[in-house]
Protein backbone atom coordinates (compact mmCIF):
# COMPACT_ATOMS: atom_id res chain seq x y z
CA UNK A 1 0.00 0.00 0.00
CA UNK A 2 2.34 2.70 0.85
CA UNK A 3 5.73 1.66 -1.11
CA UNK A 4 3.68 0.65 -4.66
CA UNK A 5 3.07 4.73 -4.62
CA UNK A 6 6.96 5.57 -3.79
CA UNK A 7 9.20 7.11 -6.07
CA UNK A 8 12.61 8.05 -5.87
CA UNK A 9 11.33 11.61 -6.84
CA UNK A 10 8.87 11.37 -4.04
CA UNK A 11 11.52 10.68 -1.40
CA UNK A 12 13.46 13.57 -2.78
CA UNK A 13 10.47 15.68 -2.31
CA UNK A 14 9.97 14.74 0.68
CA UNK A 15 13.70 15.58 2.65
CA UNK A 16 13.56 18.42 0.47
CA UNK A 17 10.17 20.29 2.33
CA UNK A 18 11.21 19.04 5.54
CA UNK A 19 14.93 19.85 5.03
CA UNK A 20 14.01 23.48 3.51
CA UNK A 21 11.84 24.52 6.94
CA UNK A 22 14.47 27.08 8.76
CA UNK A 23 12.81 26.47 12.57
CA UNK A 24 10.48 24.39 14.38
CA UNK A 25 7.55 26.41 14.07
CA UNK A 26 7.71 25.75 10.67
CA UNK A 27 9.27 22.07 10.40
CA UNK A 28 6.05 20.75 12.21
CA UNK A 29 2.97 21.93 10.45
CA UNK A 30 5.17 21.28 6.81
CA UNK A 31 5.75 17.45 8.51
CA UNK A 32 2.08 17.46 8.97
CA UNK A 33 1.19 18.37 5.89
CA UNK A 34 3.18 15.82 4.22
CA UNK A 35 1.58 13.05 6.68
CA UNK A 36 -1.97 14.17 5.33
CA UNK A 37 -0.83 13.72 1.89
CA UNK A 38 -1.00 9.83 1.90
CA UNK A 39 -4.25 8.78 1.41
CA UNK A 40 -4.49 6.51 4.44
CA UNK A 41 -3.60 8.79 7.27
CA UNK A 42 -7.10 10.38 8.15
CA UNK A 43 -6.25 13.10 10.14
CA UNK A 44 -2.55 13.87 11.95
CA UNK A 45 -1.56 16.36 14.96
CA UNK A 46 1.91 17.01 16.86
CA UNK A 47 2.10 17.32 20.41
CA UNK A 48 4.79 18.86 22.99
CA UNK A 49 4.98 16.32 26.05
CA UNK A 50 6.58 17.25 29.67
CA UNK A 51 6.10 14.74 31.70
CA UNK A 52 7.71 15.86 34.93
CA UNK A 53 4.43 17.36 35.18
CA UNK A 54 3.46 14.30 37.02
CA UNK A 55 5.76 15.13 39.85
CA UNK A 56 4.36 18.36 40.83
CA UNK A 57 0.73 17.43 40.59
CA UNK A 58 -1.86 15.19 42.53
CA UNK A 59 -4.42 16.37 40.24
CA UNK A 60 -4.66 13.90 37.66
CA UNK A 61 -7.09 15.71 35.30
CA UNK A 62 -5.18 19.00 35.66
CA UNK A 63 -2.35 17.13 35.60
CA UNK A 64 -2.90 15.39 32.01
CA UNK A 65 -4.50 18.61 30.48
CA UNK A 66 -1.09 20.58 31.34
CA UNK A 67 0.70 18.20 30.87
CA UNK A 68 0.69 17.81 27.20
CA UNK A 69 -0.01 20.69 24.54
CA UNK A 70 -0.96 20.15 20.54
CA UNK A 71 0.72 22.57 18.11
CA UNK A 72 0.20 24.77 16.77
CA UNK A 73 -1.47 26.35 19.97
CA UNK A 74 -4.59 27.14 19.48
CA UNK A 75 -5.39 30.33 22.21
CA UNK A 76 -9.06 30.35 20.82
CA UNK A 77 -9.53 26.47 21.77
CA UNK A 78 -11.02 25.11 25.22
CA UNK A 79 -7.68 23.33 27.43
CA UNK A 80 -9.29 20.54 26.61
CA UNK A 81 -8.66 20.52 23.07
CA UNK A 82 -4.79 20.95 23.09
CA UNK A 83 -4.20 18.09 24.90
CA UNK A 84 -4.40 13.93 23.52
CA UNK A 85 -6.18 11.52 25.65
CA UNK A 86 -4.11 8.74 23.74
CA UNK A 87 -0.58 9.90 25.46
CA UNK A 88 -1.95 10.41 28.77
CA UNK A 89 -0.04 8.08 31.29
CA UNK A 90 1.60 6.53 28.44
CA UNK A 91 5.63 6.19 28.12
CA UNK A 92 6.56 7.58 24.47
CA UNK A 93 7.42 4.35 22.01
CA UNK A 94 11.10 4.13 20.68
CA UNK A 95 9.79 3.42 17.44
CA UNK A 96 6.23 3.84 15.77
CA UNK A 97 3.61 2.17 17.37
CA UNK A 98 0.58 1.44 16.15
CA UNK A 99 -2.96 1.46 18.69
CA UNK A 100 -5.50 -0.72 17.35
CA UNK A 101 -9.17 0.13 19.25
CA UNK A 102 -12.31 -1.85 17.50
CA UNK A 103 -11.89 -0.61 13.84
CA UNK A 104 -9.83 2.39 14.80
CA UNK A 105 -5.94 2.34 14.40
CA UNK A 106 -3.94 5.32 15.57
CA UNK A 107 0.02 5.38 15.03
CA UNK A 108 2.11 7.28 17.81
CA UNK A 109 5.42 8.75 15.86
CA UNK A 110 7.54 9.50 18.83
CA UNK A 111 10.27 12.48 19.18
CA UNK A 112 12.94 12.52 22.13
CA UNK A 113 16.14 14.79 22.75
CA UNK A 114 18.45 15.72 24.37
CA UNK A 115 17.92 19.85 24.74
CA UNK A 116 13.63 19.98 23.88
CA UNK A 117 10.58 18.31 25.53
CA UNK A 118 9.10 15.29 24.33
CA UNK A 119 6.98 15.55 21.25
CA UNK A 120 4.84 12.92 19.35
CA UNK A 121 3.02 12.89 16.18
CA UNK A 122 -0.62 11.62 16.28
CA UNK A 123 -1.74 9.70 13.20
CA UNK A 124 -5.37 8.00 12.60
CA UNK A 125 -5.97 5.38 9.17
CA UNK A 126 -5.31 2.47 7.71
CA UNK A 127 -0.64 1.54 8.48
CA UNK A 128 0.24 -1.64 7.01
CA UNK A 129 4.03 -2.91 7.56
CA UNK A 130 4.84 -1.04 4.68
CA UNK A 131 2.89 1.92 5.88
CA UNK A 132 5.03 1.49 9.29
CA UNK A 133 8.41 1.06 7.48
CA UNK A 134 7.59 4.67 5.81
CA UNK A 135 6.75 6.63 8.68
CA UNK A 136 9.71 5.19 10.66
CA UNK A 137 12.20 6.56 7.38
CA UNK A 138 10.22 9.77 7.28
CA UNK A 139 10.10 9.92 11.28
CA UNK A 140 14.13 9.31 11.48
CA UNK A 141 14.51 12.65 9.18
CA UNK A 142 12.08 14.83 11.15
CA UNK A 143 13.74 13.32 14.36
CA UNK A 144 17.52 14.68 13.11
CA UNK A 145 15.89 18.24 11.92
CA UNK A 146 14.52 18.74 15.28
CA UNK A 147 17.86 18.17 16.79
CA UNK A 148 19.22 20.93 14.84
CA UNK A 149 16.64 22.87 15.36
CA UNK A 150 16.73 22.37 18.83
CA UNK A 151 20.40 23.22 19.27
CA UNK A 152 19.99 26.53 17.10
CA UNK A 153 16.80 27.97 19.02
CA UNK A 154 17.01 27.12 22.57
CA UNK A 155 19.76 28.12 24.93
CA UNK A 156 22.33 26.10 25.65
CA UNK A 157 22.33 26.50 29.60
CA UNK A 158 18.76 26.30 30.53
CA UNK A 159 17.07 25.03 26.97
CA UNK A 160 14.85 27.41 27.16
CA UNK A 161 13.74 28.90 23.70
CA UNK A 162 16.12 31.65 23.38
CA UNK A 163 16.15 35.04 21.72
CA UNK A 164 15.50 34.02 17.95
CA UNK A 165 12.46 31.52 18.89
CA UNK A 166 10.75 34.23 20.63
CA UNK A 167 10.99 36.68 17.75
CA UNK A 168 9.01 33.87 15.87
CA UNK A 169 6.80 32.81 18.44
CA UNK A 170 5.38 36.79 19.03
CA UNK A 171 5.14 37.56 15.55
CA UNK A 172 2.91 34.13 15.84
CA UNK A 173 1.06 35.30 18.80
CA UNK A 174 0.45 38.98 17.17
CA UNK A 175 -1.09 37.81 14.14
CA UNK A 176 -3.23 35.62 15.93
CA UNK A 177 -5.17 38.92 17.43
CA UNK A 178 -4.66 40.27 13.84
CA UNK A 179 -6.82 37.84 12.50
CA UNK A 180 -9.04 37.36 15.06
CA UNK A 181 -10.29 41.30 14.77
CA UNK A 182 -10.27 41.12 18.99
CA UNK A 183 -8.26 41.96 21.65
CA UNK A 184 -9.96 39.45 24.51
CA UNK A 185 -12.51 36.49 24.04
CA UNK A 186 -15.64 35.87 25.62
CA UNK A 187 -14.34 34.90 28.85
CA UNK A 188 -11.97 38.17 29.05
CA UNK A 189 -8.78 36.29 28.07
CA UNK A 190 -6.04 37.96 26.38
CA UNK A 191 -2.48 37.17 26.10
CA UNK A 192 0.49 39.12 28.19
CA UNK A 193 3.89 39.37 27.66
CA UNK A 194 6.49 40.01 30.60
CA UNK A 195 10.27 40.69 30.65
CA UNK A 196 11.41 38.99 34.16
CA UNK A 197 15.09 40.63 35.10
CA UNK A 198 16.93 39.06 38.05
CA UNK A 199 18.07 41.34 40.27
CA UNK A 200 21.36 42.41 41.32
CA UNK A 201 22.67 39.54 39.06
CA UNK A 202 26.21 41.15 38.37
CA UNK A 203 26.34 40.86 42.09
CA UNK A 204 26.06 37.60 42.06
CA UNK A 205 28.59 36.83 39.59
CA UNK A 206 30.94 39.17 41.41
CA UNK A 207 30.60 37.73 45.09
CA UNK A 208 30.12 34.25 43.96
CA UNK A 209 32.07 33.35 40.75
CA UNK A 210 29.80 33.03 37.22
CA UNK A 211 29.51 29.22 38.14
CA UNK A 212 27.30 30.36 40.86
CA UNK A 213 25.27 32.76 38.41
CA UNK A 214 25.04 30.08 35.76
CA UNK A 215 23.49 27.96 39.09
CA UNK A 216 21.09 30.86 39.59
CA UNK A 217 19.85 30.70 35.69
CA UNK A 218 19.52 26.87 36.09
CA UNK A 219 17.23 27.62 39.35
CA UNK A 220 15.03 30.31 38.15
CA UNK A 221 14.54 28.36 34.56
CA UNK A 222 13.32 25.71 36.22
CA UNK A 223 11.05 27.64 38.76
CA UNK A 224 9.50 29.21 35.46
CA UNK A 225 8.76 25.90 33.74
CA UNK A 226 7.31 24.58 37.47
CA UNK A 227 5.25 27.63 38.22
CA UNK A 228 3.83 28.58 34.93
CA UNK A 229 1.35 26.53 32.46
CA UNK A 230 2.10 24.83 29.11
CA UNK A 231 0.39 26.82 27.48
CA UNK A 232 2.78 29.61 28.16
CA UNK A 233 5.25 30.46 26.35
CA UNK A 234 9.24 30.77 28.46
CA UNK A 235 12.27 32.28 26.32
CA UNK A 236 15.42 33.01 27.78
CA UNK A 237 15.95 36.61 26.59
CA UNK A 238 19.63 37.32 27.40
CA UNK A 239 21.81 37.22 30.01
CA UNK A 240 19.70 37.39 33.44
CA UNK A 241 16.45 38.23 31.28
CA UNK A 242 13.70 36.00 30.92
CA UNK A 243 10.74 36.25 28.86
CA UNK A 244 7.09 34.73 29.44
CA UNK A 245 4.22 35.23 27.01
CA UNK A 246 1.12 34.02 29.28
CA UNK A 247 -2.05 33.09 27.46
CA UNK A 248 -5.28 32.84 27.73
CA UNK A 249 -5.82 35.25 31.12
CA UNK A 250 -7.60 37.95 32.36
CA UNK A 251 -5.75 40.83 33.87
CA UNK A 252 -6.31 40.13 37.45
CA UNK A 253 -5.12 36.36 36.36
CA UNK A 254 -2.25 37.64 34.39
CA UNK A 255 -1.41 40.19 37.66
CA UNK A 256 -1.78 37.13 40.36
CA UNK A 257 -0.20 34.56 38.28
CA UNK A 258 3.46 37.16 37.67
CA UNK A 259 3.60 38.16 41.09
CA UNK A 260 3.27 33.99 42.57
CA UNK A 261 5.74 33.77 40.75
CA UNK A 262 7.54 37.13 41.81
CA UNK A 263 7.50 35.83 45.21
CA UNK A 264 8.30 31.93 44.69
CA UNK A 265 11.90 33.62 43.73
CA UNK A 266 11.97 35.52 46.48
CA UNK A 267 11.30 32.24 48.93
CA UNK A 268 13.51 29.97 47.37
CA UNK A 269 16.84 29.48 48.54
CA UNK A 270 19.46 29.43 45.34
CA UNK A 271 22.64 27.21 46.11
CA UNK A 272 24.95 29.30 48.02
CA UNK A 273 23.86 32.39 47.18
CA UNK A 274 19.96 32.32 49.06
CA UNK A 275 17.92 34.61 48.16
CA UNK A 276 17.74 35.99 44.97
CA UNK A 277 14.72 38.88 43.77
CA UNK A 278 13.01 39.46 40.36
CA UNK A 279 11.58 42.67 38.63
CA UNK A 280 9.06 42.21 36.13
CA UNK A 281 7.05 44.35 33.19
CA UNK A 282 4.80 43.29 31.38
CA UNK A 283 1.74 44.02 28.85
CA UNK A 284 -0.86 43.26 27.12
CA UNK A 285 -1.21 41.82 23.56
CA UNK A 286 -3.75 44.06 21.71
CA UNK A 287 -4.98 44.63 18.43
CA UNK A 288 -3.70 47.94 18.58
CA UNK A 289 -0.22 47.58 18.90
CA UNK A 290 0.33 44.09 17.74
CA UNK A 291 4.23 44.63 16.40
CA UNK A 292 6.50 42.33 18.64
CA UNK A 293 8.71 45.32 19.02
CA UNK A 294 6.48 47.26 20.60
CA UNK A 295 5.14 44.90 22.42
CA UNK A 296 8.80 44.21 23.76
CA UNK A 297 9.53 48.34 24.42
CA UNK A 298 6.49 48.06 26.64
CA UNK A 299 7.03 45.65 28.62
CA UNK A 300 10.79 46.78 28.95
CA UNK A 301 9.85 49.98 30.07
CA UNK A 302 7.70 48.90 32.61
CA UNK A 303 10.26 46.75 33.81
CA UNK A 304 12.72 49.80 34.17
CA UNK A 305 10.03 51.47 36.15
CA UNK A 306 9.77 48.69 38.34
CA UNK A 307 14.18 48.34 39.09
CA UNK A 308 13.96 52.08 39.84
CA UNK A 309 11.76 52.36 42.10
CA UNK A 310 12.37 49.47 44.71
CA UNK A 311 13.15 46.12 42.25
CA UNK A 312 11.09 42.77 43.18
CA UNK A 313 7.95 43.54 41.96
CA UNK A 314 5.45 43.01 39.52
CA UNK A 315 4.51 46.48 37.06
CA UNK A 316 1.86 46.55 34.52
CA UNK A 317 2.87 48.95 31.44
CA UNK A 318 -0.93 50.26 31.07
CA UNK A 319 -0.93 51.13 35.00
CA UNK A 320 2.34 52.86 34.93
CA UNK A 321 1.47 55.15 31.88
CA UNK A 322 -2.48 55.25 33.23
CA UNK A 323 -0.33 56.58 36.69
CA UNK A 324 1.73 59.31 34.98
CA UNK A 325 -1.08 60.51 33.05
CA UNK A 326 0.97 59.43 29.64
CA UNK A 327 -1.26 58.90 26.40
CA UNK A 328 1.38 57.19 24.33
CA UNK A 329 4.32 55.25 25.02
CA UNK A 330 6.92 58.30 26.24
CA UNK A 331 8.73 57.94 29.21
CA UNK A 332 10.05 61.57 28.71
CA UNK A 333 13.47 61.36 29.28
CA UNK A 334 14.31 58.17 30.76
CA UNK A 335 16.87 56.29 29.52
CA UNK A 336 16.15 52.82 28.43
CA UNK A 337 18.61 49.88 29.22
Amino acid sequence: MASQSVSIDQCFFWATEITRCHDYQTLTPVFIDLLKGFSWVESACAYEIYGDMKKRSTDKADNNQMMITRLPLDLGADDTENACPLLINRELPKDVEIITDHDKSQAILPISTDTGPDRAIILEGSFDDEAVHLLGNLLKLFHNQIIIHDHKDRDVLTRLPNRQSLDARLMEVCEYYQKAKLTVNSEGKMSWIAILDIDHFKAVNDNFGHLYGDEVLLHFSQLMKNKFRYIDFLFRYGGEEFVVILNKASRIEAEKCFDRFRQAVADYKFPLVGTVTVSIGFTCVQEQHVLPVTLLDRADKALYYAKENGRNQVILFEDMMASQGEGDDSLGDIELF
